[in-house]
């Protein structure tokens, strides 16, 4: 398989998975969301769970603003989330950046680990399909807009979070990077 294939496959199986996650979970992030982060070596480190954004995320981070400032009420912003995220959202796969995010604790011993390593394997596994990427992390910049797009999607599924987070993006190597067939 092409790494050109396999990143148009790991982009639709992400998009599918997330679309029946908000539409038949009630958004609760299954294990197509949730990989085991490893370090370099390939030691087990956490399960993460990452998040996809649109490569241009501006309007989509005003929406999640706004849907953050509008209401004090923690409920009423998961269902406004959960229905934007369960309509079309993720319907276009091409819209989407293929670099994942995770947000960590300020300057997290995990989080400076990776970054200073240079790289980490993205291990996902989720029903009989095992996705491992092999990823260059990098911590973004508050005024990044994927930052800021991570930080307000973030924020409306938990409100205690604060400001003082690290959003690491994770870059996959396609050509280092493999789909797994998991059977029976």
């Amino acid at each position: 398989m092409t790494p050109e294939v396999l990143q148009e496959k790991f982009l639709d199986w992400q998009c599918q998975s997330r679309i029946q996650a908000f539409r038949t979970q009630n958004g609760r992030p299954n294990s197509s969301m949730a990989p085991i982060l490893l370090d370099k070596k390939g030691n087990e480190l956490l399960r993460i769970i990452v998040v996809i954004s649109e490569n241009d995320p501006v309007n989509t981070t005003k929406l999640f603003e706004h849907t953050f400032k509008r209401t004090y009420d923690p409920a009423d912003r998961f269902d406004k989330m959960n229905k934007f995220l369960s309509s079309e959202y993720f319907m276009d796969k091409d819209k989407f950046s293929d670099s994942l995010f995770a947000t960590f604790p300020k300057n997290s011993s995990i989080s400076k680990k990776v970054v200073k390593d240079g790289s980490c394997i993205l291990d996902f596994i989720h029903l009989s399909t095992n996705y491992r990427l092999s990823c260059s992390p990098f911590i973004l910049d508050k005024n990044e807009e994927h930052w800021e797009n991570i930080f307000w999607h973030n924020k409306n599924f938990n409100p205690g979070l604060g400001n003082d987070i690290d959003v690491i993006k994770f870059i996959p190597n396609w050509k280092k990077s493999k789909l797994i067939r998991i059977k029976d």
